[in-house]
């Protein structure tokens, strides 16, 4: 069969890699003109990092070593592996893709097959190319369609105005930098901003919870404490009854007293007890956990040392010399930075192939299918923390999919009501989370995938190391496409 894969990210490239293991005919499509998407020079911000310790930002097949790596080293190690498994010669760089749309022929979309149209990615006056397929594999990245909030009085700001996503270098020496956002990136930006900046300021209307490198008084790395299924099992319980393991039903006042020797390790680790208590997260673990990102180094100094003002406050409007506050308060600015997120659209897919419901969240069965089309599937949306590792297992759920060698094959009314039930879950479990993100729950959702393709979820050789060890690693999910369709024993 011809497969199309659309992005070269870390998603594109194992989807890719997966589906030439079993006898595809792949072709990538990506805009960039090198592997990795988001860690790509074109697709980054200055200062983009990952916040993952050592092997967890790696597939099965091919360890990673590096430790918090930045961008440049986290783009080779991508690189190394596309070239490793021969997804190079597949690839088209600087190609964008402007319509997919179902081959004609009655039935579902999809069922006869998909039509694509591309052309050089930056000209929209070149010729388009028009290509047939058998199935599409939609890789093309969650954090590219920037969001940024509508307010009113744009006009009267005469300074730069930048989403998180165009921060390049220099763009903050010697200016006075105000970021907009609580999440991972904002303080990312804010942190370098308070070492080059004339003056930098953080707006966030909520304060979220970081989690520190290391817990247990900065003792113990955080995937040794939080990545395991008995940390797991703290959390909601999961919305498959399939996936729930005895452990996950621990009594909810257990859970709620280790929550809070939790958030009190991490108050302390992370240096959040030295500041204001306006500047700590107000609501109890786990609520928001899903939003939780590695808390950047030197953040709780920065503002400590004032090199940080750090305002708790909904922006209100523009005024001429930057950012009005709800609480009235006008904060000065040369540069404004929006780290306020993406949206998950994807304009180049027909509109007859609906994959949001009204309030705009993802409707994908499993996080990877939309209910009613056929040959047509989503990676990289099924968002959890240990995302690379989430990755695979879904280009190894899909390709099976594409395969129909899937031990469950439930018919589209079912995955809808599947698709309905997960996101209530979701809503009570991670308000906000769009449908998209699974957030702590690498296990689990590794779990629900593996029950589909009929593989063990047991992936240790002994309950402790089983229960006790970090569990959302990609090397203990080494050699799923050995015997496609069959399945294989354990890895410890």
């Amino acid at each position: 069969m011809k497969a199309c894969v659309i992005g070269a990210g870390p998603g594109g490239i194992v989807t890719a890699k997966v589906l030439l293991e079993n006898g595809f005919d792949v072709t990538v499509l990506d805009k960039y003109r090198q592997v990795g998407g988001i860690w790509s020079a074109e697709g980054c911000y200055h200062g983009l990092a990952s916040q993952a310790s050592r092997r967890l930002f790696e597939f099965a097949d091919l360890p990673n070593r590096l430790h918090y790596a930045d961008a440049a080293d986290t783009q080779r190690y991508l690189e190394d592996y596309a070239r490793t498994f021969g997804v190079l010669e597949r690839l088209r760089p600087g190609t964008e893709v402007v319509s997919v749309r179902p081959a004609d022929g009655p039935g579902r979309p999809g069922a006869h097959g998909w039509l694509i149209r591309s052309r050089p990615a930056g000209d929209p006056a070149a010729q388009v190319r028009g290509e047939a397929f058998d199935c599409v594999a939609v890789a093309s990245g969650a954090h590219h369609h920037t969001r940024l909030p509508a307010l009113p009085g744009r006009e009267l700001f005469g300074g730069t105005v930048l989403h998180s996503n165009e921060v390049r270098a220099g763009t903050f020496t010697g200016r006075h930098v105000v970021v907009v956002g609580g999440g991972k990136s904002a303080l990312d930006l804010v942190t370098r901003a308070a070492a080059e900046a004339a003056s930098a300021t953080l707006v966030q209307r909520k304060v979220n919870w970081m989690v520190p490198e290391r817990l247990l008084l900065g003792l113990v790395g955080y995937k040794w404490i939080l990545m395991t299924r008995l940390g797991e099992a703290l959390l909601p319980r999961y919305h498959d009854p399939a996936c729930v393991r005895p452990v996950d039903r621990i009594d909810e006042r257990v859970k709620r007293a280790l929550w809070w020797l939790i958030a009190r390790d991490i108050l302390l680790t992370t240096g959040l007890y030295r500041l204001p208590r306006r500047l700590r997260p107000a609501q109890p673990l786990p609520f928001h956990l899903a939003h939780a990102g590695v808390m950047p180094r030197g953040y709780v100094r920065a503002v400590r040392r004032g090199r940080i003002t750090a305002r708790v406050a909904a922006v209100e409007s523009w005024t001429a010399r930057g950012l009005r506050l709800a609480t009235g308060a006008e904060v000065a600015a040369d540069v404004v930075v929006f780290a306020t997120g993406h949206d998950k659209v994807f304009p180049f897919l027909d509109p007859g192939v609906p994959v949001h419901d009204p309030a705009g969240r993802l409707r994908l069965y499993r996080g990877i299918v939309p209910p009613g089309a056929d040959r047509l599937g989503f990676v990289g949306f099924r968002q959890v923390f240990s995302n690379i590792m989430g990755m695979e297992l879904t280009a190894h759920w899909l390709t099976r999919h594409f395969l129909g060698t899937l031990r469950t094959a439930p018919g589209e009314e079912e995955m809808r009501r599947a698709v309905d039930g997960r996101l209530a879950w979701q809503e009570r479990a991670m308000p906000g989370s769009g449908g998209y993100d699974f957030g702590p729950y690498d296990i689990h959702c590794a779990d629900e995938l593996l029950h589909d393709m009929g593989l063990p979820s047991r992936r240790a050789g002994n309950l402790l190391a089983e229960y006790l060890l970090p569990g959302g690693v990609a090397h203990r999910y080494a050699g799923l496409s050995r015997r496609p369709g069959r399945a294989g024993g354990p890895t410890a």
